[in-house]
């Protein structure tokens, strides 16, 4: 049973979902292209204290420079408060502007009926035991993010079935995240120079204009490219010919080690179904992804 392919079917019909109408929504409340960073700090921290530093070494593969601006961006506004030098607050307003957002996207999904209700019901139980399993998990890898989003984010169990899952789903992509970062931090390298040695490896990008637009102008400026791409070549795991950039045989044997140990770590708590219920998973995750493909 290959768990990849059963984990791609739960994300891969969420993700698109209600991402256009949080991006609107955030965009009429004045938020911006700084919203995303606002709803994981939320979700993260809720009304305790944060700082940059704390906040990326959660979230790390984005600009320190770029995410301190929205932070005090986010203050100016009254969405965040200062709680002391370097520190900020989810402040009420902030709560209700991450609400506002994150209400948006429940309302797209709320009418959706992907797969019959009790269908549905059977996926909520396995994924609801996987997210269980995971928060017994001992560390590493750190179990900080699905901790806190699976306290922070606000749930009745009342609520649409689709709903609760996404959140399930959303516990779970937390902990793949802190799996991954596990798998590459002994590396000593910043976030962003990860995250642009994966879009060459995967090969999502590889000319430098197109590096850029694939890793976001507003999030990192063409110069912190270039130096992240400075630095992946001194260490021997790209090279550049002719303006492309592609993964040396080193860099691709160091990337895919990385993709491996994620796996492994993020699989662990999924021993709590045997092969069977795999399988049930499987089917039924593929049937809700195409059922949300097809925005029924």
């Amino acid at each position: 049973m290959n768990l990849n392919t059963i984990w791609n079917s739960l994300v891969e019909g969420f993700y698109p979902l209600g991402n256009s109408e949080m991006e609107k929504t955030a965009n009429e409340l004045g938020v911006g292209d700084g919203w995303i960073t606002l709803l994981w700090a939320s979700w993260l921290f809720a009304s305790e204290p944060f700082s940059t530093a704390s906040f990326m070494r959660i979230r790390p593969y984005g600009s320190a420079r770029v995410i301190e601006a929205r932070f005090a961006e986010a203050a100016r506004q009254g969405i965040l408060s200062v709680h002391s030098e370097g520190e900020y607050q989810r402040a009420e307003k902030g709560k209700q502007v991450v609400d506002q957002i994150v209400q948006s996207a429940e309302e797209v999904i709320a009418h959706l009926q992907p797969i019959p209700p009790a269908e549905l019901q059977k996926i909520l139980n396995y994924t609801k035991r996987l997210v269980e399993a995971t928060l017994d998990t001992p560390e590493p890898p750190s179990r900080f993010a699905i901790l806190r989003y699976h306290k922070n984010i606000h749930i009745e169990q009342d609520m649409p079935l689709l709903r609760l899952l996404l959140h399930h789903v959303g516990s779970l992509d937390q902990y793949r995240g802190a799996a991954h970062i596990a798998s590459w931090e002994a590396y000593n390298i910043k976030g962003y120079e990860w995250s642009a040695f994966t879009s060459i490896w995967r090969k999502e990008a590889d000319p430098l204009d197109a590096l850029h637009e694939e890793m976001g102008s507003s999030v990192f400026t063409r110069e912190e490219i270039l130096e992240a791409l400075r630095d992946l070549a001194k260490r021997g795991w790209i090279e550049e010919e002719m303006g492309v950039y592609k993964s040396t045989t080193e860099g691709g044997r160091i990337r895919q080690e990385a993709e491996d140990m994620t796996d492994r770590l993020f699989f662990v708590p999924w021993l709590c179904l045997n092969e069977s219920e795999l399988e049930g998973l499987s089917s039924l995750a593929s049937q809700l992804r195409d059922g949300l493909k097809k925005g029924v």
